[in-house]
């Protein structure tokens, strides 16, 4: 009688040493065994770069150096008047300027920055098709892309005016032959009609436009877009980079990134040619202002100067000559450079008023001064009172003459310098370097892109391999698995590329097993290693009858079965390998033979046991599962399969049973109960540490305790997490060489 066991003792639980981290050599071993999803998703992200470097649009960059002097004293005579203006570095002063709204403004309305002009392209590849031809002619299309637009296609539109509800709306003008053109909305609505040359105007809207130049086919369409003026201005002041060169080196560099090399240029030019424009004007303005002030003074100098030679003419007349004394004669001089002061401060005031409000403190300054020349005035008229009469009138007279004379001879220099500095201004800004059209774009660039794609892939990779390591629920590490459930681990059967190609069907020629097509492959080598276990785990068994267990599908029992088998009978014991998955079994696949009959047929007792069993080899036989019948459990639960297993246990000298998963069906449970040896298979990495003790667990339920557990499909990655002695080496024979 076949005796139920549970198998031999398992050994007590192993503390495994904790606190210690991933050294480099598993670290190392971890990146090799990942390498090739780092490699393939570096190589993914270097294609997308180069196809990003190809595709994308090229942006290029232009600039202009500007040279900011010192301010230069521009009307001769008001030195004092320029010692009050601040000395300060006026670079920063002018970089503010240039970004100013007044200016950036002028330039977007003299080039209609505002207008977006562009053919349109097929998605994604059209521009890089069109940045491609080199051909002086357009592009021929395809017969069914006839819209886009393939490389030489030109518009220009000088002017286009719209409804503001048309504003920031793509419009399509379309090509319509022998220089005509149609102007439609994005959803096909016809605005206007046009000729090239000719301006065009819409029935139905306010809206005109006028296109200067079309060079395309019949059908080509371009997208135009029409911004509003203060969207441009903004947009342009955020795209100019206005830096000084140095500290307080008064140079200024404007520089100014796009895909339209020529519209680059074109605007810093324009920028830079009005910027220098408006300084110069500026400057000449406050010339200008001056002299309309000393211009405005002199008819009513010039008349205050004849009326007091008049008057004084007529005085003397009537009087004869009157001599007047030195002191008087002082009082006169003194008062003639009074109102020479006066006349002098009160051109300062007008000049500074066109610059500051009333209560800057240059302004005060001067008033300041004139209220000081007031109080020496009224002084020395007091004491002038004191004279004679006729003394008195006639000094009166005197002074009046000579400080209307100085007066006006002061105005009219003033008058004559202001119109040589009117007409011969120059500003304290030139343009030192004009803007050239920029022959390499600045992004992409090949190189710079490849190298930013390759380490970002490769960064990626990394991240990608520790984050799925991270992440993994599985149990990779030996030791880890017999801490936690106390079974030793008999052997770890590495991952075999070969098996991997063989289960894939990717072998030429008839199904196979790996012993047959590598016996020397690891996994071989490993699972001749779990032999030498099972001999000795045999000695105590009650029968030699040895089941492979596992918690699901495909975590390579059959494949451990199998092997294993033709491992053993390789020795020279005859070995039965019995397909027990009556349900879904495939070890019949793997050698080439038909399902039926088999297992299910010798229980039934419709066949006997030697007409059932296939001979793979002299040493190795095969039970497949046979007819799928409707209770496989209970097959398994009767009597005869017992006897199945007798009879044939007295036959060879080991049954090797490959079974259902345990936690989907019974099968495995009831099988476990007559095996003198379970061993339960997990895949490496696959299994969550619960789902592992469920399945010991369903076994324990049947009084069933694995002998030992085989960790399978182990990979570099897998085993770097490991501590111990679970390691494989690569012990084959070089080729070439003798080996004793």
């Amino acid at each position: 009688m076949l005796a139920e066991s549970t198998g031999p003792t398992s050994p007590p639980p192993r503390v495994v040493e904790g606190g210690q981290g991933a050294n480099l050599p598993e670290l190392l071993t971890f990146l090799i065994a990942a390498r090739r999803l780092i490699l393939s998703i570096t190589a993914a992200v270097v294609v997308a770069g180069l196809l990003y470097a190809k595709i994308a649009t090229p942006i290029y960059r232009s600039d202009t150096l500007i040279q900011v002097e010192e301010k230069k004293k521009g009307i001769a005579g008001l030195e004092d008047l320029n010692a009050l203006m601040p000395s300060d570095n006026a670079a920063d002063a002018e970089i503010e300027i240039l970004r100013s709204r007044s200016l950036v403004g002028e330039v977007v309305r003299k080039l209609s920055l505002d207008l977006s002009v562009a053919p349109r392209h097929f998605p994604l590849i059209g521009e890089a098709i069109a940045r491609a031809h080199r051909g002086s002619d357009v592009a021929r299309a395809p017969r069914w892309l006839p819209y886009f637009a393939w490389g030489g296609e030109r518009l220009g539109v000088d002017r286009l005016a719209i409804p503001e509800a048309l504003e920031r709306r793509d419009l399509i003008l379309t090509a319509a032959g022998n220089q005509r053109y149609a102007l439609l909305r994005s959803n096909g609505e016809l605005l206007l009609e046009g000729e090239v040359g000719k301006p065009a105007e819409s029935r139905s809207l306010p809206a005109t436009i006028f296109v200067s130049e079309l060079r395309a086919r019949p059908g080509t369409q371009f997208v135009l877009v029409k911004q509003s003026e203060q969207d441009a201005i903004e947009q342009l002041q955020k795209d100019l980079v206005i830096t000084q060169r140095g500290k307080k080196t008064g140079i200024i560099r404007v520089e100014l990134f796009g895909p339209d090399r020529l519209r680059l240029v074109k605007t810093l030019d324009a920028l830079a040619n009005a910027y220098v424009r408006q300084n110069i004007e500026r400057k000449s303005e406050e010339a200008e202002k001056t002299l309309q002030f000393v211009t405005s003074q002199l008819p009513e100098v010039k008349s205050r100067l004849d009326t007091s030679e008049a008057a004084l003419n007529e005085f003397r007349a009537k009087h004869r000559t009157v001599d007047v004394s030195l002191e008087t004669k002082a009082a006169i001089d003194r008062s003639v450079e009074i109102e020479k002061m006066a006349a002098e401060l009160q051109i300062q005031r007008a000049e500074l008023g066109q610059k500051f409000t009333s209560n800057h403190p240059f302004l005060a300054t001067v008033e300041q001064k004139l209220y000081e020349l007031q109080s020496q005035r009224s002084s020395l008229n007091a004491r002038l009172k004191a004279l004679p009469e006729s003394e008195l009138n006639s000094l009166r007279l005197l002074r009046e003459v000579k400080v209307s004379s100085e007066l006006y001879t002061l105005l009219l220099n003033k008058a004559q310098e202001l119109r040589v500095v009117r007409s011969g201004t120059i500003g304290n800004v030139r343009i030192l370097d004009q803007a050239l059209v920029p022959q390499m774009p600045v992004r992409p660039r090949l190189g710079s892109v490849l190298i930013f794609s390759l380490l970002l892939g490769f960064a990626g990779g990394l991240v990608t391999a520790f984050v799925r390591r991270a992440l993994s629920r599985g149990v990779q590490d030996p030791d880890l698995l017999e801490a936690a459930t106390g079974v030793a681990v008999y052997v770890s059967v590495p991952h075999s590329d070969l098996q991997e190609r063989i289960g894939r069907g990717r072998l030429p020629g008839a199904p196979t097993t790996l012993t047959r097509c590598d016996p020397t492959d690891l996994a071989v080598e490993s699972l001749r290693s779990l032999r030498t276990s099972l001999q000795f785990a045999l000695i105590d068994a009650s029968n030699r009858v040895v089941t492979f267990a596992g918690p699901g599908p495909g975590i390579g029992k059959s494949f451990v079965a199998t092997n294993l088998a033709e491992v053993v009978a390789a020795s020279g014991r005859k070995v039965l390998l019995i397909d027990a998955d009556m349900r879904n079994g495939s070890l019949h696949s793997a050698f080439g033979v038909t399902r039926a009959p088999g297992l299910s047929d010798l229980i039934v007792g419709s066949i006997a046991l030697g007409p059932a069993v296939r001979y793979i080899s002299e040493k190795l036989h095969l039970l497949t599962g046979g007819l799928i019948p409707p209770n496989p459990s209970e097959l398994l639960m009767s009597s005869r399969f017992r006897e199945v297993l007798e009879r044939a246990g007295s036959a060879y000298d080991l049954l090797v049973v490959d079974t259902p998963p345990i936690l989907a069906v019974t099968d495995a449970a009831v099988i476990a109960r007559l095996s003198g040896v379970t061993l339960l298979v997990l895949r490496a990495g696959q299994h969550p540490l619960r789902e592992i003790l469920v399945a010991l667990k369903r076994l324990a339920h049947v009084g069933v305790r694995p002998a030992g557990l085989v960790l399978n499909d182990v990979t570099a990655e897998a085993g770097a997490t490991g501590y111990g002695y679970h390691y494989q080496y690569d012990y084959r024979p070089k080729k070439g060489r003798v080996s004793g």
